[in-house]
């Protein structure tokens, strides 16, 4: 350990121990710190009481200026950030629990330093050993991010420290190799819009701590028969204020446009809102939100549990059709999903394409989203819990779990891979308690069983090797977020090893973006790439790849040598990899491997099935030519984020569910998964079909 975390410790033992002997003095004093019996439960109607209860129950010392209810927490506006972010702590906790609130301690707007002040200030107070590449002052909320070197030499004094000096209170990320253009457009996007942020969590505090909707069920007579109930329309369907349902609006029986709402008496929450890649029609590829008489303002959140476009395409559309409430997702989701957002919207407007949404309504989504670590349970509505947890798919994927009144939980797995990665943990597995698990079953049938890594790594190395001792090229398209980064580490560390043959490895597309991301959060990733990382060493870049860039592809093309091509997109629907694929598809002696899923109706899909011994395609002048498709073809499984079949039975049993719902697979994939359940584990489990209510509760 070092000296200043050894000294850092022990002063935080130090102020632990005064706090302790305060509290005492206090109950002694008969100072209140628990919540009155009159206030039974925390709403908007009662900020003043809570506002009161708090102010009566901390030091003077603290000097709060404001308390308010902002989005999910009490926020606590101080003057005073090194007792706020010490002392106080400790006089919040039990608050914290008498109340059942989360509090947050934000620096008072008076305190807090100019940008330029602050990034001076930041300089000379850390370790010159740590360097700073990049400060961001979010004014909506008095934190600053810091960019730096080494996370892991900055310790809890050295926050309090800044935030004492400079009036930010400070948080830490890894500087990426390359600058991340989609944080920098969030930063952007969220300085632009501080007030605006600031006033849209007040308001969804007042939503978040209304009053019950619903105070108990349809009213009775004195003869104990049913009256008309006085709730508004929308709530008058139900009799029971328990009752739980799931609306499915896509993803099931089918892998894409992944959607369900979750219904209660008090709430409505959005899980998922994805496109489907491989259809054209807009009853096919989005959401069926139309199916609904569906008023958006109803919506009182959308929790995403990962960036792909499956789960989170659609989106940025809400926001051009008029929601504004709050968006959960993990930390490096927001980033990941406005790289893919804004990719889609290029992409879209290069290729005269169709996409319900522009630019604008992808800054939405960031001005709107809330990012949640893992393990922490957060309210999102009067009556329900969400807590996310790594689900092993993609670095910051989750599994959602929703606790809702106490009376019902719900788990959605998202996708999930319960086994460890190169990349990344398997998916967290132990819950107290889950009455109804959604779960994927995108490897469904029985004998969707992965080998294991030795073997996919040699079968990988051995397949690549083959064609270029015969002077081919290996196009592999990979999804930007998540195989590209585990085929990376893969190649890295074979072609060190002298398993695969040395070649030029190109990389073309998001990826390199993607990887930057990844190191600004790398403490997301599995516990093995974390020691690499904070060892100083970066995963995603080797002296075996070549990122192309800047309309250097003619580069990786005409290169007369055996090559590699690492390219995005996975499903050849777009980006790079579509280009490589008209240069190589023609010839017999070069390949493509597919390492990830391919969804039905993709060209990657048609392409693996055999069904097509040509393509037309548009050439760089925007003629239509006709592209034979002659190269050899190879799907490599094991590679997948997903969980193969057993994995998925291991998981259902792990959670020990009351009943399974199958989503998020082929219609064969699916109900095998649902036959297995049943029969094997003897838990009542079905597959819905999209457009069905399924009662929960």
């Amino acid at each position: 350990m070092e000296k200043n975390e050894i000294k850092g410790s022990e002063e935080l033992t130090q102020r632990k121990r005064r706090v302790k002997q305060e509290q005492q003095q206090q109950h002694r004093r008969g100072i209140q710190t628990e919540a009155p019996n009159h206030l039974a439960k925390v709403t908007t109607e009662s900020e003043d009481d809570v506002a009161k209860i708090i102010l009566r129950s901390i030091p003077a010392d603290s000097q709060i200026t404001n308390v308010r209810f902002e989005g999910p927490n009490i926020a606590l506006y101080t003057k005073n950030p090194k007792f706020a972010l010490t002392e106080l702590t400790y006089y919040l906790s039990s608050l914290s629990k008498s109340l059942k609130k989360r509090f947050i301690i934000r620096t008072d707007p008076a305190i807090r330093m100019q940008e330029d002040a602050t990034r001076q200030a930041v300089v000379k107070l850390l370790p010159k050993d740590i360097q700073v590449t990049a400060v961001f002052c979010d004014d909506a909320t008095g934190e600053v991010v810091l960019e730096v070197s080494r996370p892991e030499g900055i310790d809890p004094m050295m926050i309090v420290e800044i935030a004492k000096t400079t009036g930010w209170i400070a948080h830490t990320r890894r500087s990426p190799h390359i600058t991340s253009t989609s944080i920098n457009t969030i930063h952007s996007t969220l300085k632009n819009s501080a007030k605006e942020r600031s006033d849209f969590l007040q308001k969804l505090g007042t939503r978040l701590f209304r009053g019950s909707l619903v105070v108990g069920n349809v009213s009775e007579n004195g003869n104990g028969k049913s009256e008309p109930s006085d709730l508004p329309p929308k709530f008058q369907w139900t009799q029971n204020r328990e009752e739980v349902m799931l609306f499915c609006l896509g993803g099931v029986k089918q892998v894409g446009r992944s959607c369900f709402i979750v219904v209660t008496p008090e709430s409505k929450i959005m899980l998922d809102c994805g496109i489907n890649p491989g259809e054209m029609s807009g009853l096919d590829a989005y959401p069926r939100i139309d199916w609904l008489n569906f008023n958006l303002d109803e919506l009182d959140a959308v929790v995403i549990s990962h960036a792909h476009i499956d789960h989170q395409g659609f989106l940025p559309a809400l926001f051009k059709y008029g929601y504004r409430g709050p968006v959960y997702c993990t930390e490096p989701t927001l980033p990941l999903m406005t790289l893919l957002q804004m990719d889609s919207v290029k992409i879209a407007n290069s290729n005269g394409t169709y996409l319900p949404y522009e630019a604008r309504d992808v800054h939405e989504v960031i001005k709107r989203t809330i990012t949640l670590p893992y393990g922490k349970p957060t309210d999102i509505s009067p009556d329900i819990t969400v807590t996310l947890n790594n689900a092993g798919h993609i670095m910051g994927s989750a599994t959602v779990h929703l606790n809702i009144s106490g009376a019902h939980n719900i788990l959605y797995s998202g996708d999930y891979k319960y086994a460890r990665t190169q990349l990344l943990d398997s998916a967290v597995a132990t819950y107290p308690r889950v009455e109804t698990l959604i779960t994927e079953s995108t490897y469904g049938n029985s004998s969707d069983v992965m080998p294991d890594q030795a073997f996919v790594y040699r079968t990988f190395s051995e397949s690549i090797n083959k064609v270029l001792s015969e002077g081919g090229k290996v196009l592999i398209p990979v999804p930007a977020v998540g195989r590209a980064q585990e085929i990376m580490l893969v190649m890295a560390r074979e072609m060190s090893e002298g398993r695969l043959v040395e070649s030029p490895i190109y990389i073309e597309g998001m990826i390199s973006e993607a990887s930057a991301i990844h190191m600004s959060y790398a403490h997301y990733l599995g516990a093995d790439v974390r020691r690499s990382v904070s060892q100083g060493t970066n995963p995603f870049t080797s002296e075996y790849f070549t990122v192309i860039s800047g309309g250097k592809r003619e580069e990786a093309i005409n290169d007369q040598n055996p090559a590699i091509i690492m390219a995005t997109s996975g499903m050849l629907e777009g980006g790079p990899s579509v280009e490589y694929f008209k240069e190589l598809a023609p010839s017999p002696k070069n390949k493509i491997i597919f390492v990830s899923y391919q969804i039905n109706g993709t060209l990657g899909r048609r392409i693996l099935d055999g069904n097509i011994s040509e393509v037309s395609m548009m050439d760089k002048s925007g003629k239509v030519k006709v592209v034979p498709v002659k190269c050899q073809t190879q799907k490599i499984d094991g590679f997948s984020g997903h969980s193969d079949f057993n994995q998925i039975m291991n998981f259902v049993a792990k959670i020990k569910p009351k009943r399974v719902l199958v989503n998020h697979g082929e219609r064969t994939k699916s109900e095998n998964v649902a036959s297995a359940v049943y029969s094997r584990l003897k838990i009542r489990s079905s597959v819905p079909d999209n457009r069905e209510i399924v009662r929960l509760r």
